[in-house]
């Protein structure tokens, strides 16, 4: 359920450990990957949140059945060993990761299913996805106006599909690496920008051939997957907005536990190296997954890092961290250029726009640009009272803004996932009971 919180940042130091929660790409591909395996694929540390429990819903509509055991281990496994068409039409909520990534799924199976959700996964446009699954031979109609949900998917024999997914594009990659797994012969993916590989190291966990080639995935279809046990990374994602606040505030020494450190998900980190000291003291493997142990530790003054720049073809690395490298580009020295953003703009409402606001009304100086931000700093943050619209990303900025804030802050529309990380370093967020939501 979203809320309306009340965040008055101490200003002090924060120290203490803290590990996130499973990864959200990671849990939602293994999740729909067990709706394929023979055998069952058993999970832990899965991400257990209103997006993934959509998922789960929606996978049991189609015959896929859900169990945890003593140990805590979520099993995946298929009733009868295949999928079953739905008796009704498969609600995907408000998870938009949930609809794409069913869509390609469903694309080659022998049914037939309507996806639909509630008002603002309706706003999103699927024109794009529902063309290139036709080009593979998937029957997909966009019910609503302008290529909009719902969708109606009539699953049939698929093609091979080659193609170059423009960068804005890129989000569609998952789906189409999924209906290419059901069709038959080779299908060549490829993004024009680097981009995370979890589907493919999952893949490839559960037995799959494929070949990476720069950003081109090559994939046979009619590929037969095992099932196994797999432990799900932390996300490195819930877990920056504290790391990022910890490098801001002097006097900081955090410690993050069992985080994903793909290569692919690093891009803000990197530039976050630049405000404090940040160390991997442990390396793990979760299936094919890289995992690291953190440690920020912030000097004994306050720290300006210089500017810096993101280009387009880094932006990938750091989509789900957009909102919050436009922060740290508010607190550093300089004029920094942040480009390849533009995937931002497909969202309804434009995620791009939301940030720029949420930003300025903390006091940030941000010019958007077609693709992107311009930010010029450093800049002193004030507390403000904001519209985070239920979206995660939106959330993490201006939680973490309001902790590096002077004065406190009121947030509505807040993703609570966004918060979890508050209560162990002090941080109290009671709820607002302000009538009034900008």
């Amino acid at each position: 359920m979203l809320s309306s919180v009340v965040i008055r940042p101490s200003g002090t130091a924060l120290c203490g450990e803290y590990t996130p929660p499973g990864d959200r790409r990671i849990t939602h591909a293994a999740l729909l990957l067990g709706a394929l395996t023979e055998g069952p694929l058993q999970l832990q540390g899965a991400l257990e949140s209103p997006d993934t429990v959509a998922t789960r819903r929606v996978l049991a509509h189609l015959g896929v059945c859900f169990s945890t055991d003593t140990e805590g281990w979520l099993n995946v496994s298929r009733l009868d060993g295949k999928l079953r068409a739905p008796d009704v039409e498969l609600d995907c909520g408000a998870s938009l990761d949930t609809m794409r990534l069913l869509a390609g799924l469903l694309a080659g199976q022998k049914l037939s299913a309507t996806l639909t959700g509630d008002g603002s996964l309706l706003a999103q446009p699927f024109a794009e996805l529902a063309g290139l699954l036709g080009k593979m031979g998937a029957e997909v109609e966009c019910l609503g106006a302008s290529g909009r949900p719902p969708l109606r998917i009539r699953g049939k024999p698929l093609r091979p599909l080659k193609v170059l997914l423009a960068q804005e594009l890129a989000e569609l990659r998952e789906a189409l690496l999924l209906a290419a797994l059901a069709g038959v012969g080779e299908s060549q993916i490829g993004v024009a920008a680097t981009q995370a590989d979890h589907l493919e190291r999952l893949l490839k966990h559960l037995g799959a051939r494929l070949q990476l080639s720069g950003q081109q995935t090559t994939l046979a279809g009619d590929q037969r997957l095992r099932g196994k046990r797999l432990k799900v990374a932390g996300d490195i994602s819930a877990a920056l907005p504290l790391m990022l606040c910890a490098a801001l505030l002097p006097g900081s020494d955090v410690q993050v536990n069992h985080a994903g450190s793909n290569p692919s998900r690093m891009g803000l980190l990197k530039a976050l190296g630049r405000a404090a000291r940040i160390e991997r003291e442990r390396e793990w493997q979760y299936g094919s997954e890289p995992v690291s142990g953190f440690r920020v530790r912030a000097g004994a003054a306050p720290s300006t890092p210089p500017a810096f720049n993101i280009p387009p073809n880094l932006a990938l690395t750091l989509l789900d961290d957009f909102p919050l490298a436009v922060l740290l580009a508010s607190q550093a020295h300089g004029v920094s250029r942040l480009r390849g953003a533009a995937a931002l703009r497909l969202h309804a409402p434009d995620l791009l726009v939301l940030t720029a606001q949420i930003a300025r009304a903390f006091g940030a100086d941000v010019e958007t640009e077609d693709d992107g931000f311009t930010v010029h700093g450093p800049c002193r943050l004030a507390g403000a009272e904001v519209q985070c619209a239920g979206e995660l990303r939106l959330s993490r900025l201006a939680v973490a803004a309001s902790v590096l804030a002077d004065g406190p802050s009121v947030l509505h529309g807040v993703e609570p996932q966004a918060l979890d990380w508050l209560a162990p370093f002090g941080i109290d967020a009671p709820a607002s009971d302000s009538c009034s939501a900008p």
